[in-house]
C-alpha cells in the first residue's frame, strides 16, 4: 500500500495489462498491470482524484528505475 497521509488508495477501479519491461527487483523483463486506484468505492464522492499505479507480476511493485533513482524523478 502507498504511504499517503489519508491511507492510500485501497480500491481498484480498473486494470490494464502492460507488456514486459525491466524490473530491477526481479532482474528480468516481466509483464505487469496498471491499476487505477482510489480512496473510496467507485461511484462515491471523494476529495482526491484516482491514481494509476504500476504493479510488476513478479515483485508486485514498480521497480523500473535503477535503485536509488526514485528520488530523482519524484519532483518532476
Amino acid at each position: 500500500m502507498s504511504g499517503a497521509i489519508c491511507g492510500g488508495a485501497p480500491f481498484v477501479y480498473r486494470t490494464r495489462p502492460e507488456s514486459p519491461r525491466w524490473c530491477f527487483a526481479e532482474r528480468k523483463r516481466l509483464p505487469g498491470t496498471w491499476e487505477l486506484r482510489g480512496d473510496v468505492p467507485l461511484g462515491e464522492p471523494s476529495w482526491y482524484a484516482p491514481i494509476w499505479v504500476y504493479r510488476c507480476s513478479g515483485c508486485g511493485d514498480d521497480r523500473a528505475l535503477f535503485p536509488g533513482q526514485e528520488w530523482f524523478w519524484a519532483d518532476r
